[in-house]
């Protein structure tokens, strides 16, 4: 009764939201993908709810801004236009595209239930991305930022408590449990609450450059140390990986190495701290190539996937069929493991087996785009002669934001090869959305289309 009760009152915030406040369902899309453990809060909704992942916070968000973007489409006549030029969008053409494989895969999937299920759940995605690019513009580009880093930092009391206590608020029964603590919050899976963190890491060196008070930069590093601190905790070796790869996009791409260098500084002072009250975190660490062994799962894994693209090499087997066809083929091996996984880990190999050397083709264009739409924003914010000290001279600059939200995808696909969770993350595709919604202000949204500078040109002169 309570669960229902909670579904009910939910439901009300979301549509009070949708008609007073529709800007705020976006960052709330952001804290609600940290509380996975908003699944319990709900009562289940049978079979179908269960397939979909229909009752928690994350997707009721989700399908309140879809609804809420629709809405806004039929009544505004601005939001029509604007929505053509999102539709032309290259970034949002190659993600169709990729969604268009994964629908048309059904026809001969090896698993044709699982793949409409998969192919539901990335319609869902896609036109989150729609509606989130309609509700937002430039002018509102770091409200996801302040959101991640903010729900990042609420989380580390309850981070710490954790660590400290050894005591999990909630672990979901089917995850495998393992021998040392893993901090996870309010996660189900600790490298999933590492990748957030990574997010959070990445708001904040955006959000340094968005003030010049040395007090403000003050806090800002501290805000560092915490969740730096939080992400030693969840002792996630890819959140680690993850992390090193964001601080040298950050150091190639953005001005304030100073930020970057300093993570790097607090990295060794928080881990020698976390490293002395939790010594079996370490051991955890330097394993992290036992993963690699010949016997290994990952490996095996691995090896199955790339079998299964070798015999499906163009299409694949289909849209969320990875599962189905490693226990068709490779299942006689699982007896040699305890609570052997069966779904891969690795989303360039999951891509690769699913949907074949198109849905590779399609992956690589995708990267192409994020890269020259951040090329893009460069040539734009650096105004004359590309100098990015004038990062004051408008109220957000398009290219710290983009390479922002570009930092988020990175992060995501870093993580996702070895947790697996991309195109299924909400976070990329509020990423992708802010991408493009970030060319939006009260400008021409056409002349930037077309590639006409003119009007950022005649701001500067």
């Amino acid at each position: 009764m309570i669960q229902w009760i909670i579904l009910i009152l939910t439901v009300i915030v979301l549509i009070a939201l949708a008609v007073s406040r529709p800007l705020w369902l976006v960052p709330l899309l952001a804290v609600a993908v940290a509380l996975e453990i908003s699944s319990t809060w709900y009562p289940s909704l049978g079979q179908f709810g269960a397939m979909l992942d229909l009752v928690t916070l994350t997707r009721l968000t989700t399908v309140v801004i879809i609804l809420t973007g629709f809405v806004r489409l039929l009544v505004k006549q601005d939001m029509r236009r604007k929505l053509g030029d999102i539709i032309r969008d290259p970034l949002t053409i190659v993600l169709f595209i990729f969604l268009l494989l994964g629908a048309i895969s059904v026809l001969y999937s090896a698993d044709s239930g699982k793949t409409l299920v998969e192919t539901v759940r990335l319609v869902l995605m896609f036109l989150l991305m729609v509606a989130v690019a309609l509700l937002m513009n430039k002018k509102r580009a770091l409200i996801p930022f302040h959101a991640v880093h903010i729900t990042a930092l609420l989380l580390a009391p309850l981070a710490f408590y954790e660590g400290i206590t050894g005591n999990l608020i909630w672990q979901q029964e089917i995850l495998f449990r393992e021998q040392i603590l893993r901090v996870n919050a309010t996660f189900v899976d600790p490298n999933i609450y590492a990748r957030f963190i990574v997010l959070a890491i990445a708001a904040n060196f955006v959000l340094q450059l968005t003030t010049r008070e040395k007090q403000v930069k003050t806090v800002y590093y501290a805000c560092l140390a915490i969740l730096l601190a939080e992400l030693l905790l969840t002792s996630s070796r890819g959140g680690l990986i993850t992390l090193v790869v964001i601080l040298v996009a950050a150091l190639i791409l953005l001005p304030n190495k100073k930020a970057a260098l300093w993570v790097l500084g607090l990295g060794v002072f928080c881990g020698a701290i976390v490293l002395f009250l939790r010594p079996d975190i370490w051991d955890r660490m330097v394993s992290i190539t036992q993963g690699l062994s010949g016997d290994s799962q990952r490996l095996y894994l691995w090896k199955a996937a790339i079998a299964i693209f070798m015999d499906n090499l163009l299409v694949g087997t289909g849209l969320g069929s990875f599962q189905t066809v490693f226990l068709q083929k490779f299942s006689y091996v699982l007896s040699g493991f305890r609570d052997g996984a069966t779904l891969s880990h690795t989303s360039i190999l999951t891509v690769a087996a699913e949907l074949g050397m198109l849905g590779l083709i399609v992956l690589a264009a995708i990267w192409v785009i994020l890269i020259r739409k951040l090329w893009q924003y460069y040539g734009i914010s650096g105004y004359k002669g590309h100098d990015l000290k004038n990062i004051f001279d408008d109220s957000v600059n398009e290219y710290f934001a983009g390479a922002g939200y570009f930092f988020w995808v990175l992060a995501i696909f870093v993580s996702s090869q070895g947790e697996g969770r991309f195109f299924e993350d909400p976070m990329l595709w509020l990423s992708c959305a802010m991408l493009i919604a970030i060319k939006f202000s009260r400008e021409s949204i056409s002349k930037y289309l077309r590639g006409d500078l003119t009007l950022f040109q005649n701001k500067v002169e």
